[in-house]
């Protein structure tokens, strides 16, 4: 379910991109303070880069993302770079193995935490659709030709509870 789940988001964010002209993704946009949805995107794909890098080396860190300028300037190496990431998902076993997070709040100290690559799958699944959200503001504020599905930056919980409003409400 939870991988299912995963390959879901990031065929949203693949449907989405697919719409955009290379200069709409690389555009700076007023309402992110400048920023593009290439970087927004970038910094979503980085942190599913990290965790399949950290279920490989046995640690996480997701303060150390390479911060690839091509992810938020190329949407062909992008688009490709999500399709790459699905497979890899798609090919992991031992998903409950424990894997090392590594988390800094300092200058220097870090921290290792045990978790393992399920339950940071659902911390990047609930990542993406945070920045997903914003994201489709960006679109809808600049880019009104793009069609965006309904779903899109929306949380699971808030499609289940608005569901069972509808529910009730008929």
């Amino acid at each position: 379910m939870t991988i299912n789940a995963s390959l879901s988001v990031l065929n949203q964010l693949n449907d989405l991109l697919s719409q955009l002209k290379p200069i709409e993704y690389t555009q700076k946009l007023s309402v992110f303070n400048g920023s593009s949805i290439g970087q927004h995107v970038r910094h979503t794909v980085e942190f599913f880069q990290c965790l399949l890098e950290g279920f490989d080396t046995g640690t996480i860190d997701y303060d150390a993302r390479k911060r690839n300028i091509l992810i938020e300037t190329d949407l062909n190496y992008t688009l490709t770079l999500v399709e790459m990431i699905q497979q890899k998902i798609k090919g992991i076993s031992n998903t409950y193995s424990p894997i090392q997070l590594r988390v800094r709040y300092g200058e220097i100290d870090f921290e290792l935490i045990e978790t393992n690559f399920m339950r940071e799958l659902v911390y990047l699944i609930e990542h993406s659709i945070h920045h997903f959200a914003l994201i489709r503001i960006g679109i809808q504020e600049n880019f009104k030709q793009v069609t965006i599905e309904t779903n899109f930056g929306v949380a699971y919980s808030t499609i289940k509870f608005k569901e069972k409003i509808t529910v009730y409400s008929n």
